[in-house]
């Protein structure tokens, strides 16, 4: 995974790599403001916009480790409610392997019938990368816990489906997952 992280950093440039981390440095300093509030999912359409988000790991890879990009929410129209009940879609332009964070499917798709990212409420949280059909796919979930105008953050949890994820270091099985922070950019 790091030589292909190399080379997709190496097919970026100069001019990608510095809104990176323009991208990364605007997500570092989310902080909560006293007045943010928990999240009310029947609200979630107001998180529609585009944000800096960063994902941060409790222990695996390391502990601290984070990946940063750009994630884009739109508010769902009438006919994409059909394929069930997403309030919110969008995309997500992110390094997911640098923290091995999963997906199944692409989290750019801009698929109505299978978006790279839509908020499910029954769950409370957006799925990221969900394979439409496939029982045992893997993907990414963000739930948000507070909320305010500028942003949300929250935890991210990973779902591996039936495969698992080992420590090489222990030779033990790794947990896998964090904190999340979104910080509005638009």
């Amino acid at each position: 995974m790091r030589v292909s992280l190399l080379y997709s950093m190496a097919l970026l440039g100069c001019s990608c790599a510095s809104q990176q981390h323009a991208i990364a440095s605007l997500a570092l300093s989310c902080a909560a403001p006293s007045t943010a509030a928990r999240f009310d999912s029947s609200q979630v359409e107001q998180l529609a916009g585009v944000y800096a988000l960063t994902l941060v790991t409790d222990s695996f890879p390391s502990h601290g480790a984070r990946t940063s990009g750009r994630l884009r929410l739109r508010v769902t129209t009438d006919s994409l409610r059909r394929f069930g009940d997403w309030p919110l879609v969008g995309t997500l332009e992110m390094n997911l392997d640098a923290i091995f964070a999963p997906y199944s499917h692409d989290p750019r798709s801009t698929n109505p019938s299978a978006p790279g990212v839509y908020f499910d409420k029954p769950s409370g949280g957006f799925g990221i990368g969900v394979q439409p059909n496939l029982m045992d796919g893997t993907s990414t979930s963000l739930t948000p816990l507070l909320v305010w105008p500028e942003g949300f953050q929250g935890r991210w949890t990973p779902h591996y489906g039936i495969a698992s994820i080992t420590n090489p270091a222990t030779g033990k099985p790794a947990h896998v997952g964090g904190d999340f922070c979104a910080v509005r950019t638009k």
